[in-house]
């Protein structure tokens, strides 16, 4: 058995997100993909315009590679059935979902998942879909559901949070958040029929106050962009999903679905945590009984020297440098006893100290670094208690 732990925020937190029993049977799990946008060749240039454009035939390779792999790509509803009824998923399963609405996907994705025929889910955000520019047509979008995808919400604007969060007072912030939140129920249950009760945060970023309203708009699960495996031990409002970007090495694609996932315990910085120190302690717990020195820590591409004590399984780093202020991925590695390789990645915020002057924070996109740990030993290694 394993015991429901996650990095929860705080106690009073976690019991507002909580919606598993205390004590759940191990399982396999299940890991989530998230695309965005797609092109029908590789971009000529010698930098493609956008990380975030898929080619087709990479796509069609990776659903391919699903295929000969028996990785099975499961619907929203399977997943519900696994999260609140305890029915189990197949051995190797996978989501495939697909954020915004870029109308590529309906024209270069789409007909991709129709020919292996996949079940998927749309992440929309309505403020993009109602222009209808450069976004799916509502009779696509109407086609794809037929089609076994599900419609969820991405927020009404693809607003970034955590900066709003920043700026504004607490009252006018909260207000903000429910907008974000709701807004894309009414407008999806009204123009598809469909309510959307699955969120996908904009950029990733999520904390206190935008985890309490997600539960009151009474969405039932939630992802982020923190990489990794998902189990029943991991908050259902902090799901983890794998960002596909281009270029991506085949040998990373392939590896993402090796990882099963490390239990922590309370690790600080928490996940979705807004913290003022740019140069914070890091400290928490490894709850399984992994080998001491295959531990691997990483702050976004950069491993960082650490102190574990096997005895206790507390886990120390210090950061020596500030951190610039905005989001951050702390990822954690580690092999247990048989050879498993475990993963857990969280995210947590520096705030920008400038905001309070009214002075204007960079820009910022998907949340930072993250890129997936190496699996070859690192340079810098932790000291571990004898």
């Amino acid at each position: 058995m394993a015991v429901v732990l996650g990095l929860p925020l705080s106690a009073k937190t976690a019991v507002e997100v909580k919606a598993t029993p205390t004590v759940v049977p191990a399982d396999n799990g299940f890991t989530v993909l998230c695309y965005h946008r797609f092109v029908a060749r590789p971009e000529t240039v010698k930098k493609p315009l956008s990380e975030y454009r898929l080619p087709t035939q990479e796509f069609r390779w990776q659903m391919q590679y699903l295929k000969d792999q028996g990785i099975t790509p499961i619907s929203m509803d399977q997943l519900k059935a696994y999260w609140f009824e305890g029915k189990p998923l197949p051995d190797k399963a996978v989501l495939l979902t697909f954020d915004d609405g870029f109308r590529s996907i309906y024209e270069k994705a789409y007909p991709v998942i129709k020919e292996f025929g996949y079940p998927g889910v749309l992440f929309l955000y309505t403020d993009f879909i109602r222009s209808q520019s450069d976004s799916l047509r509502y009779e696509e979008i109407e086609e794809m559901e037929k089609n076994g995808f599900d419609l969820e919400s991405h927020s009404k604007s693809h607003m970034n949070m955590g900066l709003e969060g920043e700026k504004r007072p607490p009252k006018e912030f909260s207000k903000l958040v429910e907008r974000e939140l709701n807004e894309p129920i009414g407008f999806i249950k009204e123009k598809f029929g469909t309510r959307p009760w699955i969120f996908a945060y904009p950029y990733g970023v999520y904390n206190e106050e935008i985890l309490k309203q997600t539960r009151e708009a009474k969405y039932q699960l939630a992802f982020t962009v923190n990489p990794g495996p998902n189990d029943r031990t991991v908050p259902p409002l902090q799901l983890r999903r794998n960002l596909i970007l281009y270029p991506i090495k085949k040998e990373a694609f392939q590896r993402i679905f090796e990882d099963k996932v490390l239990h922590l315990s309370g690790f600080k910085p928490g996940d979705g945590e807004f913290i003022l120190e740019d140069e914070p302690a890091i400290s928490g717990k490894i709850l399984d009984d992994v080998e001491p020195k295959s531990i691997r820590f990483q702050l976004g591409n950069h491993p960082l020297a650490f102190h574990y004590d096997p005895a206790t399984h507390v886990l120390r780093h210090n950061i020596q440098a500030p951190l610039k202020a905005g989001g951050h991925m702390l990822t954690l590695t580690a092999t247990d006893q048989k050879g498993q390789r475990l993963v857990y990645s969280w995210y947590f915020r520096v705030q920008h100290k400038n905001l309070a002057q009214g002075k204007k924070a960079p820009e910022e996109t998907i949340a930072p670094n993250l890129a997936p740990m190496p699996r070859e030993p690192l340079e810098t290694k932790g000291k571990i208690d004898k």
